[in-house]
């Protein structure tokens, strides 16, 4: 197994795993599906989430309140998997990350690998294509909205909000707490300093 998919799942995933016992199996399932359908789909993953949630919700399941932590847990796993040629990451070592880095019960880890094993080949083309058919960013705007207290001259709770205009013309926006966006912050400095290492390697072959 390649030494970089655990150190990406584990730095990916690992920290969305404190909200796994908020996770059922038939919840999972759902996840599931719809990470499937986000990879199959040109969809943004504002529609999938509603679509997961549409389907939780008929099914007459409790909606957690780190739903979308649990989407994005779900997601990454399978598209952290996808990212690597077929035979590189076994069965065997993708099960014992799965249950032994990130904590997962050995049910939902059968099921989590049902999917990815038994169709991988789908599952990778249609990751690729719709990878690159993803409509992209041509824009971004951004504000501060903070509120203040009639009480005090204290800032309450300050938000990011962030405008995405894309190339088929359409807006996206998007708001985040404080303590939000310093995460988004702080893995965008993660990605770009493994990129300039990935691009001083290349430099010196």
């Amino acid at each position: 197994m390649s030494s970089s998919f655990r150190y990406n799942l584990l730095k990916s995933v690992k920290p969305y795993t404190p909200f796994t016992p908020q996770l059922t199996k038939s919840m999972l399932r759902v996840l599931i599906q719809v990470s499937v359908h986000y990879i199959e789909s040109k969809k943004s993953s504002s529609e999938v989430l509603s679509l997961a949630l549409n389907k939780l919700t008929n099914g007459g399941h409790k909606i957690p309140p780190n739903f979308c932590e649990l989407f994005t847990m779900i997601f990454l796993m399978m598209q952290i998997f996808l990212r690597y040629p077929k035979g590189v990451v076994k069965h065997h070592e993708l099960r014992k990350c799965l249950m032994d880095d990130l904590n997962l019960t050995e049910e939902y880890v059968d099921d989590i690998c049902k999917v990815l094993l038994n169709h991988r080949d789908i599952l990778s083309k249609n990751f690729s294509d719709t990878k690159m058919d993803r409509v992209k960013m041509s824009k971004l705007q951004w504000r501060i909205n903070i509120s203040l207290s009639l009480n005090t001259v204290q800032i309450d709770k300050p938000t990011i909000v962030l405008h995405f205009k894309l190339q088929n013309k359409e807006y996206r926006t998007l708001e985040l707490p404080l303590s939000m966006f310093q995460q988004v912050r702080y893995n965008i400095a993660l990605l770009l300093n493994e990129l300039q290492s990935l691009q001083s390697r290349l430099a010196l072959k």
